[in-house]
C-alpha cells in the first residue's frame, strides 16, 4: 500500500501539505498564490465582460469555508503573514462576490 504524498505539488517545493489543504495538494504559500491568481483571473474576466469559467465561483466560494476553518482551527500551520493573506483573500472573494451581486442588480433594473 502506497501513501500519498503530503508534500507540495508545486514544482521544486518540498514543504509538507497541511491537512486543511490535503485537496489542494498546495502549501500555504502555493496555495495563496494560486487562490489570489484565480480571484484577480475572475475579477478581470468579470470587469471586462468575459464569461467566467462555471467552476471558479463554485471554487471562490469553496474557499471562504476553506479560509474560515484554517482561521478558527487551533494549532494550525499559518504564520501570521499567511493569516493576513488569508484574510485578504477572503475580503477579496467578498468583494468580487458583492461586485457581481451589485451588476446583476443594476442590470435587472434597466431591463
Amino acid at each position: 500500500m502506497t501513501i500519498p504524498s503530503r508534500t507540495c505539488h508545486s514544482e521544486s517545493c518540498a514543504v509538507e501539505v497541511p491537512v486543511v489543504l490535503e485537496k489542494e495538494g498546495l502549501c500555504p504559500d502555493h496555495y495563496l498564490e494560486e487562490a489570489f491568481g484565480k480571484l484577480a483571473l475572475a475579477t478581470e474576466h468579470f470587469h471586462c465582460g468575459q464569461n467566467v469559467d462555471y467552476r471558479t465561483p463554485d471554487w471562490l466560494l469553496d474557499q471562504v469555508d476553506l479560509v474560515v476553518d484554517s482561521l478558527a482551527e487551533e494549532g494550525t500551520t499559518w504564520n501570521s503573514d499567511q493569516r493576513s493573506k488569508l484574510l485578504e483573500l477572503l475580503l477579496g472573494i467578498a468583494n468580487l462576490n458583492e461586485y457581481v451581486r451589485h451588476s446583476t442588480v443594476l442590470a435587472r433594473q434597466s431591463n
